[in-house]
């Protein structure tokens, strides 16, 4: 299964990259919680542990919340959404890392851009990536680029829209807050320093 951050699989005769680096989690990576709790038994008591998750969970349904009642749309299409996005920061970061403002006016500058044929978003790139059927891909798509939060031409490909600023400007910010606001929280009971020490 494909990786954001990794090659995107070859469609046809076009490649879409989106990073030349992948991120492989064989079973010889995946750590066991049951044996990190031990070596970390002093910082995730379960009462320590529950507390931290609940707050995890609960900025989960906030934002799974503000999904559906202010962008107006499923959850499956905010996840498409997503790759374009990702797509679209990988090549904005080609250049240098932004500040939220230079990405702000950077974002949506992006789709006057001409990508490159072997750059840009098809429909099977993003079906490839989260494991969809490429029809439910394009349904998604073309619900999206009706709110023209996307846009989509054979040529250059699947890109973000002019809509999608307002998201930026606002859903993004709230959500920034949000996670802010969380890993604050984890900080001040200690769960911060917790999760840096797992695996150590």
């Amino acid at each position: 299964m494909p990786i954001l951050g990794s090659r995107i699989p070859v469609v046809g005769r076009t490649k879409t990259t989106m990073s030349n680096n992948k991120t492989i989690m064989g079973s010889n990576k995946v750590v066991s919680f049951e044996e990190v709790a031990k070596e970390t038994a002093p910082l995730l008591q379960p009462s320590f542990f529950s507390k931290g998750f609940y707050h995890w969970v609960m900025f989960l349904l906030s934002l799974y919340t503000r999904i559906r009642e202010n962008l107006k749309m499923d959850f499956e299409s905010f996840v498409v959404l997503q790759v374009v996005v990702s797509h679209a920061l990988y090549e904005l970061n080609k250049t240098g890392t932004k500040s939220f403002s230079e990405l702000e006016l950077q974002m949506t500058d992006i789709r006057q851009r001409k990508y490159r044929k072997n750059s840009k978003l098809t429909y099977a790139s993003i079906s490839e990536v989260l494991q969809l059927p490429r029809e439910t891909v394009r349904r998604k798509v073309m619900g999206l680029c009706k709110m023209t939060i996307l846009t989509f031409n054979s040529s250059d490909g699947i890109k973000l829209g002019p809509a999608y600023k307002t998201i930026y400007k606002e859903f993004v910010t709230q959500t920034t807050l949000d996670l802010s606001s969380l890993l604050k929280k984890w900080k001040h009971m200690g769960a911060l320093d917790a999760f840096f020490n797992i695996g150590k």
